[in-house]
């Protein structure tokens, strides 16, 4: 087994491997370069495990580089940010990478850093790797109008198990990829607060405050900050209320 990492924006982990397939559903998603473990190869496929939490699934090889990639050095903390060819915001934009993507610098400068492959990212957009942000929730509202995207775990699309695991990252908390085995984080409270992760029915969005929820979810078809009441009456209740920290 040899770990690849993604060389586009973003890369979907798919259950079977057909692009096409109508039912072969999207399982999670990666974005640019993050690892993914091959097993092995299979057409234009790779089939292996996400490196970060070992989800497992395929892969389109034309993600995947072939050879060796300079060490990441930032992460992307901007839901989205824009790559340049200049140090200029006037400047032609070559791609837009999400938040986690992973970069290797070439040189960090105050206002603008340059990438290893020579195009340019605005600099308040990263953080170093291993550098944390401990307000998950403020991280989670970066997200805020983004599409529900079933498996997306990306400023493209996102869904809810998607943007508690990314918020989480960010301040230093290894979460699981699903639903069902995050409902396993912190520690049950009988009331929310700022910060608590309130799972429903196959559903978990992140509270804002004391009454309001933002969740990635299919009833808006995007992520949204609302009435944890209403939230709770459509998905049949609260399955929990678990405290991270």
């Amino acid at each position: 087994m040899t770990t690849r990492y993604v060389i586009s924006p973003n890369a979907d982990i798919r259950e079977t491997p057909d692009a096409n397939a109508v039912k072969g559903k999207l399982e999670t998603q990666l974005v640019f370069g993050e690892g993914f473990i091959v097993d092995h190869e299979e057409g234009g496929w790779a089939k292996g495990a996400c490196a970060h939490d070992d989800y497992a699934g395929w892969v389109e090889k034309r993600y995947l580089n072939d050879e060796d990639v300079a060490p990441a050095t930032h992460v992307v903390t901007a839901a989205r940010s824009q790559i340049y060819r200049a140090d200029s915001m006037k400047s032609p934009c070559l791609a837009t990478f999400s938040f986690g993507s992973r970069v290797s610098l070439r040189r960090a400068g105050e206002k603008w850093s340059q990438l290893a492959s020579g195009a340019w990212i605005y600099t308040k957009h990263l953080a170093g790797i291993g550098e944390t942000h401990d307000d998950h929730t403020a991280t989670a509202k970066k997200f805020l109008d983004t599409p529900y995207y079933w498996g997306g775990r990306s400023g493209f699309g996102i869904d809810c198990s998607g943007l508690v695991q990314v918020s989480l990252a960010l301040a230093g908390i290894k979460a699981p990829r699903d639903t069902e085995q995050q409902i396993t984080l912190g520690k049950d409270t009988p009331r929310s607060r700022v910060g608590d992760l309130v799972f429903f029915p196959g559903h978990v969005g992140i509270m804002v405050d004391d009454d309001n929820i933002l969740h990635a979810n299919a009833f808006h078809m995007k992520v949204a900050i609302e009435p944890l009441w209403q939230v709770e009456e459509r998905s049949k209740g609260i399955t929990a209320i678990r405290r991270i920290g």
